[in-house]
């Protein structure tokens, strides 16, 4: 266990749902920005990549996304495409 985890331990403040939350969103978030990356390079011509991306899409307006978390699902994504096409401008 890392020691900012045990800090939090120790004070009371963890929860083991809301660490579990945290991590859907985060898994999410880096699933996103690879299917975006995918979907920069085949110039939105790939079917599989642009599947995934209706599908996270789709997560993050969900009535499940907004039990995880209180982030706006649609400035998370505007978020997420701006960083991955920042870096694809620099490749």
């Amino acid at each position: 266990m890392t020691k900012e985890k045990n800090i939090i331990m120790e004070e009371g403040n963890y929860d083991p749902y809301e660490e579990l939350a945290n991590a859907v969103v985060i898994q999410a978030c880096e699933d996103y920005k690879r299917a975006y990356i995918c979907h920069l390079r085949s110039n939105g011509k790939g079917k599989k990549t642009q599947k995934q991306l209706e599908e996270l899409e789709a997560f993050f307006r969900s009535d499940w996304y907004k039990t995880l978390t209180e982030v706006d699902g649609e400035f998370l994504m505007e978020r997420l495409r701006n960083e991955v096409q920042k870096q694809y401008d620099k490749s």
